[in-house]
């Protein structure tokens, strides 16, 4: 345990707020802790960026009070269990890369620990770059940066590699309409909450079922209209787009119910925790079933920012698909 002393600040309204702080940044904590170890890398870098965001932001609301940000930074390394010097390195990883689409989910936490030493904004995109193009370790890259390999290379080379980018991303070609959540047991898929649990528990094969590029931001995110408490399933984010994904779990039939209450998320989202770079939020509503026509007249003008889909915890063999055709023709 930290055993730092602790720095005294007389001012019930900065407590308070303090307080309120604490809360958050472990709330964002015990979000990014619910994976196997090659999922939880990712999800570190991700909540790394959202601890130092919320820090951040929390510094520049009271900088004209003096040691504010020393006081700050001291009680949540004591009440975080976080040693300060990670801290630090957590809140310089955000200052390097303040748009979280610029994080690439394809490098690791200490990846960016040797990134963010880099000052130099080019240099530090080339060794991002070669670290992706030939899958360097962490222990690679610090090698190639010690080495000064962009030092030693011709301005052509380090132009090539600077080049060097990712095909952009059509939203209608990412979603699917039938997931296979073979990781999922029968038996706990009757109600949502244990759906949900079970997905968090395999978020790892979650992610992997949806696709490439796709990050875990959260489960039962609150959201407040009118004084009323709403919460989001899960809440995703696509780097390619980029852009948050909200996703609706249902073990019964999506109703026009479902598309309604998603399309008031999607515009809670673009209106309020929607970022300049980002493009706007799409809804993800996967179920048990849909009905076509439904969803075809629900969706009416929404098929670009609403995706419905439903899963399938056991999906047929090949041989019994082949079986069931051959009965068709």
């Amino acid at each position: 345990m930290n055993k730092n002393k602790q720095i005294k600040i007389k001012n019930s309204d900065i407590d308070k707020n303090y307080q309120s702080l604490l809360q958050e940044l472990q709330s964002i904590i015990n979000k990014g802790s619910y994976s196997a170890y090659k999922a939880v890398d990712n999800i570190k870098v991700q909540t790394y960026w959202q601890i130092g965001e919320r820090i951040v932001r929390e510094e520049l609301k009271y900088q004209d009070r003096a040691n504010y940000g020393q006081y700050v930074i001291q009680q949540l390394s004591i009440d975080l269990d976080i040693r300060r010097d990670v801290l630090f390195r957590i809140i310089q990883f955000y200052r390097v890369y303040p748009i979280v689409g610029a994080v690439r989910r394809q490098l690791s936490w200490r990846h960016y620990l040797e990134l963010i030493r880099i000052e130099n904004e080019q240099k530090r995109i080339f060794y991002e770059n070669k670290t992706i193009q030939n899958s360097w370790g962490y222990r690679e890259l610090h090698k190639q940066i010690k080495n000064q390999l962009y030092e030693r290379i011709s301005p052509q080379e380090i132009e090539k590699a600077l080049q060097i980018q990712l095909p952009a991303v059509q939203t209608l070609e990412i979603f699917k309409d039938v997931y296979s959540f073979d990781f999922l047991e029968d038996k706990i898929t009757k109600k949502e909450k244990n759906l949900e649990n079970q997905i968090i528990r395999s978020i790892e094969s979650f992610l992997s079922e949806l696709g490439n590029d796709i990050s875990f931001l959260g489960r039962q995110v609150p959201i407040k209209i009118d004084d009323n408490t709403h919460f989001i399933d899960l809440v995703l984010y696509h780097c390619g787009i980029p852009c948050k994904i909200l996703v609706d779990l249902k073990i019964e039939k999506i109703d026009s119910g479902d598309i309604g209450q998603m399309n008031k998320y999607i515009g809670y989202y673009k209106y309020n925790r929607q970022y300049e770079h980002e493009k706007d939020t799409i809804g993800l509503i996967i179920g048990k079933d849909a009905g076509k026509e439904e969803m075809r007249y629900a969706l009416g003008g929404l098929e670009e920012s609403i995706f419905v889909a439903t899963y399938k915890s056991k999906l047929p063999s090949e041989a019994k698909i082949r079986n069931a055709v051959k009965k068709l023709t």
